[in-house]
């Protein structure tokens, strides 16, 4: 088909559609703005109160309905019969056929992920080309000429996207020695963006690597000063590190050697491949490119510069997606660790953890220490261990993390070594640590997580199906992994059944469970890890309500002092069972919906059955009844 023969749509500049090459005329901001709201839904429905918000904000006219109508009429003639911009109630939804329509803002994401999953894969020459063919497609400002509150919704998540792109190519380009001519372009970022510490980082990279030492002292400085003056605050620690990297020409800070040839020393003397345990990165990975770009500039764009070891710990509830997290960070910054990549599942949710000098054997021997040469003591295990890492540039993904005692003999103590650890818990007696708390994914994510798996014509068909499950499953990736999963090997299902099955609340955990994926496993697990008056606690919880509550409340149903029972909510918050909120000045504390449900099938088998409304104990009970 010739590019003449194609519909062109386009959101990353100004709002536009052409046709054989000739501009179609979409009117002014208000049909603009509902074509591109219909395009930013990709097949989902956009109901008639989101575009009136869209289209008029907090002032809608009373025609706004009829408004609509003319609207969504106009852009279906003007686009032709080869799409369907259709009403389905609540709102409309636009269907693309499979060929000829280009759309710039799909194109972007399609090419951003392959170079991502370039750079994740190792390959910087393919993930720059593909990454740069994806920023080809801005023109400008997004979403010109809409509608001020589609810009307000939907503008800033769009350029962060442009910017996590960018940066990306960024480190691609450095990976293949473009230091000089970033130069000029990452001092144009950053004047554009200048508290993006990721930018000023490459920048002094890129400058070190040019023969210009003092000038990227100097760029240290600047940012030092903006941060100071913008926000009060000292540029972040890895920021920190790079400048002492630089004060000292860290060898580190050259560019690094090409993959594939590192290899350690095993105790008999004779070389061994380096470790390369990662296990595959998930491929279905949806939202959270926040957190995975800061991960891993602290991993690869400051790591390791000198000073101490990095460590970071991604924290959140069950089933969020920490290890997916850790996975996909971890893949994109292997090649920063020439001397290996160690996976290791300290089983800190289930009821048997690793015990510490067992994890350390597990090192050794992927590390090149045969086993009859391993220490028996668990002091001498440690001593070994870091004796192997010594000068070594390695990085360890240790996940599931039970607590600060298995961890802490774990954890590198020399410089060029980084551990990325997963737990449950937040390991507050942990210090020197980033920490990335993972919370459930926002419902667009949550959607397109669903839709990847269940297959995007069967949730196009039923969109209100669909969005049942979605709500369901409140953003929970491993709800709507299984979800998805169970609705792809039911392809004679409609989704209604399972949307409907789901929503049964005694069936609702029941249905969340797949071979060897379980929700309610994966709960009773980290349930049964915590002490009696902890379980008592989440249980009685759960019976309070889905707002949140103040622990008094907490205590009169347990029976038990304001205090105490503060105490057993922050420590189920500590371990993500419970969600902290300020209610004005005082906490309170809240479970996730499905949390919720666990516990209260627990509270119906444990207590004898489910107290409505629940009895308010007087708070002068004795304590010892909790437990």
């Amino acid at each position: 088909m010739a590019a003449t023969d194609i519909l062109h749509l386009n959101l990353l500049g100004p709002v536009e559609a052409h046709r054989d090459g000739t501009p179609l005329n979409l009117g002014g901001a208000k049909p603009r703005t509902v074509l591109a709201a219909l395009l930013i839904a990709r097949g989902r429905v956009v109901a008639d109160t989101e575009l009136t918000a869209l289209l008029w904000g907090d002032r809608p006219p009373a025609t706004c309905a009829a408004q609509i109508h003319t609207y969504a009429s106009r852009v279906r003639r003007l686009l032709g019969a080869g799409i369907d911009v259709e009403r389905r109630r609540p709102g409309y939804l636009v269907r693309l056929p499979e060929h000829g329509v280009h759309v710039d803002l799909l194109a972007f994401r399609e090419r951003a992920a392959r170079g991502a999953a370039a750079l994740d894969a190792g390959d910087p020459r393919t993930a720059a080309d593909s990454l740069r063919h994806a920023l080809d497609c801005w023109r400008g400002e997004a979403l010109g000429g809409v509608c001020e509150p589609l810009v307000d919704v939907e503008r800033v998540r769009l350029e962060e996207e442009r910017l996590v792109a960018l940066e990306q190519r960024m480190d691609a380009d450095l990976e293949l020695g473009r230091h000089t001519e970033l130069i000029p372009e990452l001092i144009a970022a950053i004047a554009a963006h200048p508290l993006r510490e990721g930018l000023r980082a490459k920048l002094m990279t890129a400058l070190y690597r040019s023969g210009r030492q003092a000038d990227a002292l100097a760029a240290y400085r600047a940012a030092r000063a903006t941060l100071a003056e913008e926000l009060g605050l000292d540029p972040c620690a890895e920021l920190q590190r790079l400048h002492q990297a630089l004060l000292t020409g860290h060898p580190s800070l050259h560019p690094r050697p090409a993959r594939g040839t590192a290899s350690v020393t095993a105790a008999s003397g004779g070389a061994v491949p380096a470790p390369a345990e990662l296990p595959p990165a998930p491929t279905d990975f949806v939202g959270r490119d926040q957190e995975v770009m800061r991960l891993s500039t602290a991993l690869s764009d400051h790591r390791p510069h000198g000073g101490e070891p990095a460590a970071h710990i991604v924290t959140g509830m069950v089933g969020v997606g920490k290890t997916a997290v850790a996975l996909r960070t971890a893949h994109r910054v292997r090649h920063c660790y020439p001397d290996g990549q160690v996976h290791l599942d300290l089983r800190g949710s289930g009821p048997a953890p690793l015990d510490p000098a067992a994890a350390l054997a597990a090192l050794l021997r992927l590390l090149g220490t045969p086993a009859d040469r391993i220490p028996t003591g668990l002091d001498e295990r440690v001593r070994a261990y870091r004796t192997r890492i010594a000068d070594r540039r390695l990085l360890l993904v240790l996940d599931d993390a039970a607590d600060e005692r298995q961890l802490r003999p774990l954890l590198p103590v020399t410089e060029g070594c980084a551990a990325l650890i997963t737990s449950r818990n937040a390991l507050h007696a942990l210090r020197g640590v980033g920490r990335t708390p993972l919370r459930p994914l926002p419902a667009t994510d949550a959607h397109e997580l669903f839709e990847a798996l269940a297959g995007r014509h069967r949730t196009a068909a039923e969109p209100r199906a669909t969005a049942a499950v979605v709500e369901t499953c409140a953003g929970l990736p491993l709800a709507l992994r299984i979800a998805g999963l169970r609705a792809a090997a039911q392809p004679l299902w409609p989704l209604a059944k399972l949307a409907d099955r789901l929503a049964a609340p005694h069936r609702t955990l029941a249905e969340l469970d797949l071979a060897d994926l379980s929700l309610r496993e994966s709960l009773m697990g980290g349930y049964h890890r915590l002490d009696p008056p902890s379980r008592r606690a989440l249980r009685f919880q759960s019976a309070l309500g889905p707002h949140p509550v103040p622990p008094d409340a907490t205590a009169r149903a347990l029976g038990v002092c304001p205090e105490r029972a503060e105490d057993l909510l922050a420590g189920l918050a500590a371990a993500h069972w419970t969600e902290p909120v300020d209610l004005g000045g005082r906490p309170g504390y809240r479970l996730h919906p499905l949390v919720r449900r666990f516990a209260r099938d627990l509270l119906a088998r444990e207590e004898g059955g489910v107290p409505l409304p629940l009895p308010l104990r007087p708070a002068r009970m004795r304590a010892e009844h909790a437990n």
